[in-house]
């Protein structure tokens, strides 16, 4: 039987973003079903996203390889910062011609180095590597066993973090519970002072795990196992810090899908891309995540990730979260301005493209590495 035909207004058509987990039959205007190569706009609109302009000008020294897959900026104490990458298994200075900064002697056969910034000097950390410095007093990038201040045997950890006064080393080859710290502000320092290590086998919830990341967040020290999370206090002092909270299956699958974003962090979990002040307050709930209208298309990616770990970075300029799953050439972007009545918070994606580094600089521009070398956003 024939009925009144309605009008229906759309302000803002799938203003809440990407939406492929709901029935499309019964989905809401407000959402998309597809949203490619898009961004969540400041007036909350759906928009073009920018496009990336080239900064490396020759190619040669990555020519043949998947490119730069690591971007870092060292921050120098009076301003003379130095982009530092990696590609092609070689260690790089520079953005606009990539000069080529590998110690003498020194091997590299993998490109994914964690690198952080930490009392006027940059570490580089990978798996069953010596570490790497660079600082601008010297100029060049040198192994940790010939810095001036090197003292013990440095951690060949897969994951490393710059807080409380020192690093924080973890993820071995044959070691996934122990974490060492470097003496008091010299990263470099492996033995003696207030050097020391945790093993942290025995307070996993879930009875085994084992570390992929860590971070500081509103002075605790948070270990991320797969499947479980852990939380210190008094880390300012780790001989006598304790436990604060643990986490059970909940955990993060990508050291660096973490990203701090000021008041939270956000990482990816084996449900999806999660948040950890969320996960705190409500442990009790641990399928609520922020990827919940993506969820199902998240983990299908993820799954197809082979040869490329996963990257992130939060951008407060952009007001995103980009997610990139290289290997399939998807990036997941998602909206950090306001969460949606559920918690989750809206998505597009951006097809197509392979972003195997992603750093923000100090001044706020994006840095994206790729086969051609070094972009823009």
């Amino acid at each position: 039987m024939a009925q009144d035909r309605q009008n229906i207004t759309i302000a803002a058509p799938a203003f809440r973003g990407l939406n492929t987990q709901d029935s499309p039959l019964s989905l809401d205007a407000s959402f998309a079903s597809i949203a490619d190569n898009c961004i969540i706009d400041q007036y909350g609109r759906i928009g073009s996203r920018k496009g990336f302009t080239a900064v490396t000008t020759s190619t040669t020294p990555i020519d043949g390889s998947n490119g730069i897959e690591v971007i870092k900026e060292y921050i120098d104490p009076v301003g003379a910062n130095v982009v530092i990458s990696a590609g092609n298994n070689k260690i790089f200075t520079g953005t606009t011609t990539l000069t080529d900064a590998t110690p003498a002697a020194y091997t590299i056969t993998a490109n994914n180095w964690k690198m952080v910034n930490f009392n006027d000097h940059l570490y580089m950390f990978q798996l069953g590597y010596e570490p790497l410095i660079y600082s601008q007093h010297t100029g060049i990038v040198e192994k940790m066993s010939d810095h001036a201040h090197a003292t013990g045997t440095p951690p060949e950890g897969n994951e490393v973090l710059a807080a409380f006064g020192r690093l924080w080393v973890a993820d071995f080859s044959t070691d996934k519970s122990t974490i060492y710290w470097s003496d008091l502000l010299n990263g470099s320092g492996w033995s003696g002072g207030s050097t020391g290590s945790i093993d942290i086998s025995k307070v996993w919830p879930n009875g085994l795990d084992e570390i992929v990341a860590l971070a500081a967040h509103n002075g605790f020290l948070i270990i991320f196992g797969k499947n479980s999370i852990v939380v210190y206090q008094g880390a300012s002092d780790p001989t006598t810090m304790s436990l604060a909270d643990t986490i059970a299956n909940v955990g993060c699958i990508g050291r660096d899908t973490v990203q701090p974003t000021g008041t939270d962090l956000l990482f990816m979990s084996n449900e999806g891309l999660r948040s950890f002040g969320r996960t705190i307050q409500e442990k009790s709930m641990p399928v609520r995540d922020i990827s919940k209208n993506v969820r199902n298309d998240l983990l299908y990616i993820n799954a197809q990730q082979v040869n490329s770990p996963l990257r992130s970075i939060y951008s407060p300029e952009e007001a995103f979260y980009l997610l990139s799953f290289s290997d399939s050439k998807y990036v997941y972007c998602f909206d950090m301005r306001t969460a949606l009545e559920d918690g989750a918070h809206r998505v597009t994606t951006w097809s197509d493209t392979t972003l195997r580094a992603l750093e923000r600089t100090q001044d706020g521009l994006l840095y994206v590495g790729n086969t051609n070398g070094i972009a823009t956003y």
